[in-house]
């Protein structure tokens, strides 16, 4: 059964978005992270049962046909699964990267873990699904 690690919302200002959260609701950052390769860089609030995740894309024109007009907006709820995840039915669903409408090849390896974001036909809900990665031998 999954668990949820946090809610991501895509944001114009990184910088300002985070000052905004800590002030106005008294969190902290959990941790930063940043992905060059994929021009991605988030900031993790915590809070008591999960985190929210802000991120923002540095290519400006990914941003702008992600946000529009917005300075913000939800953009996915992320489910941690303690060992594969074969029980989900993935059919019907285009394995994307974050904050991009395209397919991606194979999961996003990130740390420990291996990451896919999915909308499922009839969930209608952008999905973060992350794996332990599996371990590879040399």
């Amino acid at each position: 059964m999954p668990q949820l690690d946090h809610v991501g919302i895509l944001v114009r200002d990184l910088e300002l978005a985070t000052t905004q959260w800590q002030r106005r609701l008294n969190v902290n950052v959990a941790h930063t992270f940043e992905a060059p390769a994929l021009d991605i860089r988030a900031t993790f609030l915590a809070i008591a049962s999960a985190k929210i995740e802000l991120y923002t894309i540095d290519d400006s024109k990914v941003l702008d046909l992600a946000l529009g007009s917005a300075s913000a907006r939800l953009d996915h709820i992320a489910l941690r699964f303690a060992d594969n995840a074969s029980e989900v039915v993935l059919s019907g669903c285009t394995i994307r990267g974050p904050g991009r409408p395209g397919p991606i090849e194979a999961p996003l390896r990130i740390a420990d873990s291996d990451h896919i974001w999915i909308e499922p036909p009839g969930i209608d809900v952008l999905l973060q699904l992350i794996t332990p990665a599996e371990n590879t031998t040399q």
